[in-house]
Parts: structure tokens; C-alpha cells; sequence
């Protein structure tokens, strides 16, 4: 005989771990008329809660029923950040938007910042008067570097920002300092080489690493980039010089995964180094021989190239699925080289 059962004859800690796959938002809409208890189940049940919204639903019907240290992530969208976030002391992940005083987040007091964070992302506004010099973004990216249990950290400009948030500087630490824990690393702001390279000192267990920089004149003297630890790379590089360009593939012994938007300087010695197939698979055999995907998007200067040589590289190419092809945006004429090169 078949019996029809109902989800209030499920057990206690199967509900429980129903609900752990739901943010609060959606446990609310979804099970508030069909668990009375719900609160006292949550609370009860240490029920991790994740919030994605601070609207004036959570803070009405959502905030009053439930216990803010039982709050493992919160992703704050808008401003202002009501309950103020410094309530939430157990916290492994936080998202925040249009934060205008970043270093307030680093201020220890009150169990903050708390001790089991993982996961940070910050959108930074800098609200500096235009042409004064401002190290906003670097003093954050100190402050995350000591932060023990920090494994992934973002650094975004929000929208509102009044002045472009940029990294132009190296860092500096206490003497006890010695190196962040962090993995997971991506700036979408722009980072100066001396900052890309103290960063680079400074994290020994980096693995996934998403910047953007551009090299001068002034920088030549030191142009080694040392991808020591990284296993995925995804970067946005102008001004390289070929030998730069090739360093990079040279100092990053175990990577994987790569995403490349470059442009050259002026010079023809890219038509020696890089538009050869045998080059780049040289290249990867011997300094990245665990080297799976690269993902290219160069630019070069344009330069006479005739029909018949651009026909027999891109011949060449094939091997590497790259293509070499004449492209104009109406404003800077180039030579562009893309493709995406997967090993077997």
C-alpha cells in the first residue's frame, strides 16, 4: 500500500539541510507560511544564512527574525548598509558596493573584521579632489594582505567613484609581515609595475591572478614578472616589449590556464619571437609544460605586412589555432593576433 507523505513529515534535519541551499531571502518567500517556526527552526537548527539583499523587505520582515552571527555571507549591493555590516562578526564571505571609506572595514574593534573571513570583495569609490595623488587602493590591498584566513580578495571601482581608483605604488608591511595566504586574487583596477611586482613578492601561494598594467620606458630596467605559484592567469598588458612578453611564459612554471590582452610597443622585433608557430610551442614545452588553454588577444603597431607573408603565417598558425589579420576601430590602425590555443 502506498503512503502519501508531505514535507512536514520530513525529519528535522532534513529540512535543515533544505534550507542551507537557499539564501535568506529565499527561504523566507519560499517556506515563512509553510514552517510556522521558522525562526526558532533557524535559529535551532544553526542554520548557516547567506543574505544577498539589503531591501526594505529583508530589514522588515527578514532582519527582526533572525540572528545576525548565524550570517556567513552578505552581499551588499546598494548603499547605505543598514544594519550597519559591523554587526555581522561571522562572517566568511562579504560583497560590497560603493563603499566610500574602505579602510573603515580594516579598523580592528568589535570583532571586526571577522576573524573567519574568506572571501572579500570591495567596489571603492575615491572621492579625492581630481589631480591629487591618492593611494586608496593600495592601502585596502595592505590591509587584506593581513587578513590570516583571506583567500580570495577582489578589488573593483564602483560606479560612482569621483576619481579613478588605481594601484601605483609598492606595498608596505609591518617587519613581522611576511607574506598573505591569499589564492585567489583579481584587480580590475589599473596596477603600476611596482605594484604588480610587490604584490607578486608578497603572495607565495597565489594561484588564480586577473590584472591589468602597462609598462614604460622608465620601467625596462626591471621587466622580469615572476608567476612563481600561478596556475590560472588572466591579464591586460600595453606597452610590452617582445622580451616581456616571453618572460611571462618563462617565470610561471606550473600554469594552466592563460588569457592574454596585450599591446606591443613600437618595435619589429615581434615578427622574429612571435609570429612563428615553432617559437611559441618551444616556448611552451620548455618553460610551461603544464600549460592547457592560452587565450590571446595581442596587438601590434601597424606595419607593412603584404598579402602573401600575412597568407603563410596564418598557414603556420593553424597549428596553434591563431590568426594574424589587419583590424582598425576607426581610431588606431593594428595588426591583431587571436585565437585560443588548446592542448591535448
Amino acid at each position: 500500500m502506498t503512503t502519501i507523505t508531505t514535507f512536514h513529515d520530513l525529519c528535522i534535519d532534513v529540512i535543515i539541510e533544505i534550507l542551507s541551499y537557499f539564501n535568506v531571502h529565499e527561504i523566507f518567500y519560499s517556506f515563512c507560511l509553510l514552517i510556522p517556526c521558522l525562526p526558532a527552526l533557524l535559529a535551532n537548527g544553526h542554520v548557516r544564512l547567506h543574505v544577498r539583499l539589503n531591501n526594505s523587505y529583508f530589514i522588515r520582515w527578514i532582519l527582526p527574525h533572525i540572528n545576525l552571527t548565524q550570517v556567513v555571507s552578505l552581499n551588499v549591493p546598494t548603499r547605505p548598509y543598514n544594519p550597519s555590516i559591523f554587526q555581522f562578526t561571522a562572517l566568511r564571505s562579504l560583497v560590497l558596493r560603493d563603499v566610500d571609506n574602505p579602510l573603515l572595514l580594516f579598523e580592528s574593534s568589535h570583532n571586526w573584521p571577522p576573524c573567519y573571513l574568506e572571501h572579500l570583495s570591495l567596489h571603492i569609490r575615491n572621492q579625492d579632489i581630481p589631480n591629487i595623488s591618492s593611494n586608496i587602493g593600495v592601502r585596502v590591498l595592505e590591509c587584506a594582505f593581513q587578513l590570516q584566513r583571506l583567500k580570495h580578495f577582489e578589488l573593483h571601482e564602483s560606479k560612482s567613484s569621483l576619481k579613478m581608483v588605481e594601484l601605483y605604488d609598492q606595498l608596505n608591511f609591518p617587519l613581522k609581515f611576511q607574506s598573505t595566504n591569499i589564492k585567489c586574487l583579481i584587480l580590475t583596477v589599473y596596477c603600476n609595475w611596482k605594484t604588480l611586482q610587490s604584490i607578486l613578492y608578497y603572495s607565495p601561494y597565489l594561484h588564480y591572478f586577473q590584472f591589468r598594467s602597462s609598462f614604460s620606458s622608465l620601467e625596462t630596467h626591471s621587466s622580469q614578472l615572476y608567476f612563481t605559484s600561478i596556475r590560472k592567469l588572466n591579464c591586460r598588458l600595453d606597452g610590452l616589449k617582445t622580451d616581456l612578453f616571453l618572460n611571462i611564459f618563462r617565470n610561471a612554471p606550473f600554469l594552466h590556464q592563460c588569457k592574454l590582452q596585450c599591446s606591443f610597443s613600437s618595435s619589429k622585433q615581434y615578427h622574429i619571437d612571435l609570429l612563428k608557430s615553432d617559437i611559441w610551442i618551444q616556448l611552451f614545452d620548455t618553460h610551461t609544460s603544464q600549460l592547457k588553454t592560452l587565450n590571446i588577444d595581442i596587438t601590434f603597431p601597424l606595419d607593412s605586412i603584404d598579402e602573401e607573408t600575412i597568407k603563410t603565417i596564418n598557414e603556420d598558425f593553424k597549428i596553434l589555432n591563431f590568426k594574424l589579420y589587419f583590424y582598425s576601430d576607426n581610431v588606431k590602425p593594428c595588426w591583431k593576433m587571436t585565437g585560443i590555443f588548446n592542448r591535448i
